[in-house]
């Protein structure tokens, strides 16, 4: 007990100081604040919050009449993050866990899995306007997806013969439909704030990280842009796009990796939305690095049948 609680202490330590280093950056540095803000929330108001918005609605109000108790419970949502992509999944995975719907171990199960990209991103974004391929945005998405269903089953063995949690579920019979559906807009709502916030914040970390040059160290241009889609995809993927002495198969493969592992802004907001539900970031980083490698290998072997 006591050294949970010295861990404990440690950890609220760690955020303070990094919270204060923060605040003090954006007092020495405030126009780079200010300018990683306004990209934050125009990239949030013009992409992420008209993408996400009605799946976040529809997914909560299906949660709180009770619909998600009628299907399996990795079909909700898997089918759900593959429609809307990042981190649609986590939050439903989230939600399904605070109602007691599916136990920790199920929860650690799905997550292995149900963590993706959305189509739209793959093929309009990232293939058509990064690479200028559609085809190639297509392969990106059918390996990114295949990585994950190839990611599940490994992480299933681990868990087989667990049992679910699904009779104690809870549904909100006492309320009205418009006072359900009105909880489930403030509830999306406020999930999208938190992915705002991430944004926001990663924004201003790599635009820090390029005006002290700390990619500058990186001799090689595809590694520079690998060292960016470790932090942020979006900014991953674009630098790859950029880089002239990269065959379009290799771009194809890093720009499935980089989506796969999805940046620590995507883990950061999966991370919040999967608060309580039994997942810890150690455990979450390594299937979305295992993600990144299997969705890799895919993307090598169709891209030589294809491409």
């Amino acid at each position: 007990m006591d050294i949970l609680v010295s861990e404990k202490k440690r950890n609220y330590v760690a955020a303070g100081l990094a919270a204060a280093g923060f605040c003090l950056f954006m007092v020495i540095f405030p126009q780079t604040a200010v300018y990683s803000a306004q990209k934050g929330i125009s990239l949030w108001a013009q992409s992420v919050l008209p993408a996400l918005l009605p799946f976040f609605i529809c997914a909560n109000f299906l949660n709180y009449i009770g619909i998600v108790r009628l299907v399996r419970p990795s079909l909700f949502p898997f089918a759900m993050s593959v429609l809307s992509g990042y981190p649609m999944g986590a939050k439903i995975i989230g939600d399904m866990r605070k109602a007691n719907q599916i136990s920790d171990r199920e929860a650690k199960r799905l997550i292995s899995f149900c963590s993706t990209s959305g189509p739209t991103f793959m093929i309009g974004a990232v293939g058509a306007g990064m690479l200028g391929s559609g085809a190639a945005g297509v392969l990106i998405a059918v390996a990114h997806y295949l990585g994950a269903i190839l990611n599940g089953c490994v992480y299933s063995c681990f868990f087989r013969g667990q049992t679910k949690t699904r009779a104690s579920a809870q549904v909100h019979k006492n309320k009205e439909l418009l006072e359900l559906f009105t909880e489930a807009i403030l509830s999306a709502f406020k999930s999208l704030a938190i992915i705002l916030a991430y944004i926001v914040l990663f924004m201003f970390l790599t635009d820090l990280m390029h005006m002290g040059g700390m990619f500058s160290w990186i001799p090689s241009p595809v590694l520079k842009a690998a060292a960016k889609g470790f932090f942020e995809m979006t900014v991953g993927c674009g630098a790859l796009s950029e880089c002239a002495g990269l065959s379009m198969p290799l771009k194809c493969i890093l720009s499935t990796m980089v989506l796969s592992w999805g940046g620590l802004s995507i883990i950061g907001q999966s991370m919040s939305m999967l608060s309580g539900s039994g997942v810890r970031l150690p455990y979450f980083m390594l299937t979305k690095l295992t993600h990144s490698i299997f969705a890799g290998i895919i993307a090598l072997l169709l891209s030589v049948c294809v491409l």
